[in-house]
């Protein structure tokens, strides 16, 4: 990173000049690495807080977006240094398996919800989320098993369905994410050397394996002699 000269304008439309160390690689929108365009910059608040807000549009000819990166203070007499954050920040849903949209469209749709949430830095509510969408994961792919007890398998707590699990695998790590979520749900944490990202590891590994179950089905039942 280096150091570059901008233009900016105050709180009064003055116009006047600082420099700053360092800019956005990557647009927050198409998230393709990208060298910005510098269009308008503006200073905020009062020395020696001030935050510098510059308007960058992305070079990227297919998005071609405009997008605000913000610099902060690094002392009197020194260049504001980008912290890092741009805004709008466009989350990509994660994209999940046939098989596992095909067994729990609302897995796929709460787990996104909890990721954009995880993403915008509100990480004291995604982890609720993400162990809801466990929930119906495993409660969806019990019914796609046994379609005749959906009635029961619905309210069930998460562990009683959990233990209903035939896959010794897919019991191992569905037992710990339910774990790692509830912590995210009380007060009092259990696995205090555990996060968010534990939780979200245990998740997809639930997902390959019911994944791998789900296509080897498929194919003992395609394939037969």
């Amino acid at each position: 990173m280096h150091i570059k000269e901008i233009k900016y304008f105050d709180h009064e439309n003055r116009e006047n000049y600082t420099k700053i160390y360092g800019e956005p690689d990557t647009c927050p929108i198409c998230k393709h690495k990208i060298s910005p365009n510098f269009i308008y910059a503006c200073i905020k608040g009062n020395i020696p807080f001030q935050s510098l807000e510059i308007v960058y549009k992305c070079p990227n000819r297919k998005c071609d977006h405009l997008f605000i990166a913000y610099f902060h203070e690094r002392g009197l007499n020194n260049p504001f240094s980008f912290n890092g954050s741009s805004l709008p920040l466009v989350i990509e849903n994660k994209q999940f398996p046939d098989s596992i949209v095909e067994i729990s469209k609302h897995f796929n749709d709460i787990y996104n919800q909890a990721l954009r949430a995880d993403n915008n830095g509100l990480n004291e509510i995604c982890g609720p989320g993400y162990r809801r969408a466990l929930e119906f994961l495993i409660k969806d792919y019990l019914i796609s098993l046994n379609p005749e007890l959906s009635d029961e398998i619905k309210k069930l707590w998460l562990g009683k369905a959990i233990d209903k699990i035939d896959s010794p695998k897919i019991k191992i790590c569905a037992e710990r994410a339910a774990w790692l979520g509830n912590d995210e749900t009380h007060y009092v944490r259990i696995w205090e050397e555990k996060d968010i990202e534990n939780l979200k590891d245990l998740i997809d590994l639930v997902v390959m394996w019911i994944d791998s179950e789900y296509k080897t089905k498929k194919y003992e039942k395609e394939m037969t002699k």
